[in-house]
């Protein structure tokens, strides 16, 4: 089945989704404008460690639609639900009203022995096993991270006190069918871990021409025949606060 079409051109469009939801009383769209660049999170613990500094501000007029949305100087945050089809129609709603630039701080569960929990993850290139995706590129085309954008993080993280790997990611959309034939598979072919968003939100960047980039944090563990989780570890938790600070200590060198 094809999915994917070269007409440019979408009935439902992301800039009347965010208007028709906008907080009420919303007089004008440049209420709804966005900065350059994202952070986009997956969990309220993450979210909440990016908004919690001085002088960052809540954009009231996106309080109608998805998780708040918070600003910074040149930046703002925000939190996607899990999975391929919600992180890219939170994303193509940010590029419609400013986004240029988005760095996902994500999660992955390890394939490999030499990754563990608490390492960080940066995707080069994925397998594109979720649907999403093939809307925006066709099926033989690599769905690939902004290789610049990678490049800076890939350094950034050398340099906080973690076990850093780049290299292939596996994105799919059936978390519960992540089996043993597949794991020993992509194990063998050398996949670093299987997340459920990257291969899409790249696509997507590919797609609009915008630079899109991620960090994943391993969060857990597919083994022979066993699973590792690590959702709790503080080893990880350690790991997401260093990556945090980072982030907001090197905004200016991420901005466009």
């Amino acid at each position: 089945m094809k999915f994917f079409s070269d007409d440019p051109l979408s009935i439902v469009h992301p800039r009347e989704m965010v208007t028709f939801f906008a907080a009420a009383g919303t007089a004008y769209r440049e209420d709804l404008l966005l900065e350059g660049l994202a952070f986009i999170t997956f969990t309220p613990q993450d979210l909440k460690r990016f908004a919690g500094g001085e002088g960052i501000r809540k954009k009231e007029a996106w309080k109608g639609r998805n998780n708040p949305i918070y600003a910074g100087r040149g930046w703002i945050v925000t939190q996607s639900p899990f999975g391929s089809p919600n992180a890219v129609m939170l994303l193509e709603e940010l590029i419609a009203f400013g986004v240029k630039r988005a760095v996902f701080l994500g999660y992955c569960g390890s394939l490999q022995k030499g990754v563990n929990v608490g390492d960080l993850v940066i995707p080069t290139d994925t397998v594109r096993e979720e649907g999403t995706s093939y809307h925006y590129l066709r099926q033989d085309e690599k769905s690939l991270p902004d290789r610049v954008l990678q490049r800076q993080l890939l350094e950034g993280m050398k340099g906080l006190n973690a076990r850093v790997h780049d290299g292939k990611v596996w994105t799919t959309d059936a978390p519960y069918r992540e089996t043993l034939e597949k794991v020993s598979r992509y194990r063998e072919e050398g996949i670093l871990g299987v997340e459920m968003e990257m291969s899409a939100v790249f696509a997507l960047g590919m797609a609009r021409r915008i630079s899109v980039g991620a960090i994943l944090l391993v969060s857990d563990a597919l083994k022979e025949r066993t699973w590792d989780i690590g959702f709790r570890s503080p080893v990880l938790k350690t790991t997401r606060d260093r990556v945090v600070e980072y982030l907001l200590a090197h905004v200016d060198e991420m901005m466009l």
